[in-house]
């Protein structure tokens, strides 16, 4: 590449990087909204590890189907 084009390009990759970012900033009006969001993915993934936890620890039998 030449030496001109260099620096179009990166002005590019710049703003393409924006406009594919833009849209996650813009994903929660409210930051409760978030932090409501986020607390219940946190318990939902709790509930699904802490039962694969026990498993692996030995307190419940083992079901594939329950891991899966």
């Amino acid at each position: 590449m030449t030496r001109s084009l260099m620096p179009v390009l990166m002005v590019a990759a710049g703003l393409a990087s924006f406009a594919v970012s833009l849209p996650v900033a813009a994903q929660f009006a409210r930051p409760e909204d978030a932090i409501r969001y986020r607390r219940g993915a946190f318990t939902v993934m709790s509930a699904h590890f802490g039962r694969v936890a026990a498993m692996a620890n030995g307190k419940v039998p083992f079901d594939a189907k329950a891991v899966a």
